[in-house]
């Protein structure tokens, strides 16, 4: 009896290489900054947040310290978020679906457009 083995080869399933900064406003009030985002708050561990409603954007001011109304920045393998439910919540600025943008500087803070 004679065999024909075919060696097996699996498909590749790696993701694409993110390439640029991008950070995402999740519906469960969630901003989450990707590694190259994550690099734009120089690691620090609190933010205060601010809005710019005319605009629909929100800007995010990294610190040190922990300040009255700051927020905590959980940093991570893959890049950093906040919890600021409250924050989009209060400001009505939630979204109703997810919403992808690469922030920007803009002075002092991280700028992310709605």
């Amino acid at each position: 009896m004679e065999f024909k083995f075919t060696t097996y080869e699996p498909k590749k399933r790696t993701r694409a290489k993110q390439v640029e900064p991008l950070a995402e406003v999740k519906t469960n009030g969630r901003i989450v900054f990707n590694k190259l985002a994550a690099s734009l708050l120089e690691s620090k561990p609190y933010c205060m947040l601010a809005y710019d409603k005319e605009n629909k954007a929100i800007g995010v001011l990294p610190t040190e310290a922990k300040e009255l109304n700051a927020f905590a920045i959980r940093h991570t393998n893959g890049g950093a978020y906040i919890g600021a439910k409250k924050f989009l919540t209060d400001t009505g600025l939630l979204p109703s679906a997810n919403v992808t943008k690469t922030p920007v500087k803009a002075g002092q803070y991280i700028a992310v457009k709605l």
